[in-house]
């Protein structure tokens, strides 16, 4: 009976030790693994949403007033600094005769982003369409908007920030005398959820 339980008894003092060499194994193996990850702000495959409200500011032409511009994008981050995606905005400004200019752009855009602690600069290029309405007039055509940014990032899903962008929005006809090129600043806030 004796030699049963001295057995049993080293048995299981050997299997502790096996057992707590495979756990300190492991540790190590954690401890590897978790020095090569780096933490940023932004990783591969992060998305994250802008909604945003600006002031649509006509600097040509001149016979239009102040407007307003809404807009939603959906962004994905192909690595840390560069993401891409697109956005849809609305945008109106009143004329000095009272009718209303409206205007739907639809753009893909790709941003490049600088990040500095709780801060990121997005710096980005939208192209696309779009549809603009001006009395009984539609124009379907082509808009370029370059923008720049500056985020707070006060929780690490959510941000908060002003951009200022130029909408070029051109208008070419069969006629030429009719061509011509809208120019709007837009300035602004936004908020963004990160995932």
């Amino acid at each position: 009976m004796k030699k049963y339980l001295s057995l049993c008894f080293c048995l299981c003092f050997l299997s502790l030790a096996v057992f707590a060499q495979m756990n300190e194994d492991e540790q190590d193996k954690d401890a590897k693994t978790e020095e090569l990850y780096v933490y940023k702000m932004n990783q591969k495959g992060d998305w994250f949403v802008k909604l945003g409200g600006a002031a649509f500011i006509p600097l040509q032409p001149k016979n239009m007033k102040l407007g307003l511009d809404l807009n939603l994008g959906f962004y994905r981050f192909l690595w840390s600094e560069f993401a891409f995606g697109g956005d849809i905005r609305v945008t109106y400004a009143s004329t000095v005769g009272g009718n209303m200019f409206f205007s739907i752009p639809l753009m893909a855009r790709g941003i490049y982003q600088f990040s500095f602690k709780d801060f990121e600069i997005p710096l980005s290029l939208g192209v696309g369409i779009s549809i603009q309405n001006y009395i009984d007039r539609y124009y379907f055509g082509l808009i370029l908007n370059p923008e720049a940014g500056f985020f707070w990032r006060f929780k690490s899903d959510w941000s908060v920030g002003a951009h200022l962008g130029l909408n070029i929005m051109p208008q070419w006809y069969g006629n030429k005398d009719f061509n011509r090129t809208g120019y709007f600043l837009d300035t602004g806030l936004s908020v963004r959820y990160h995932f």
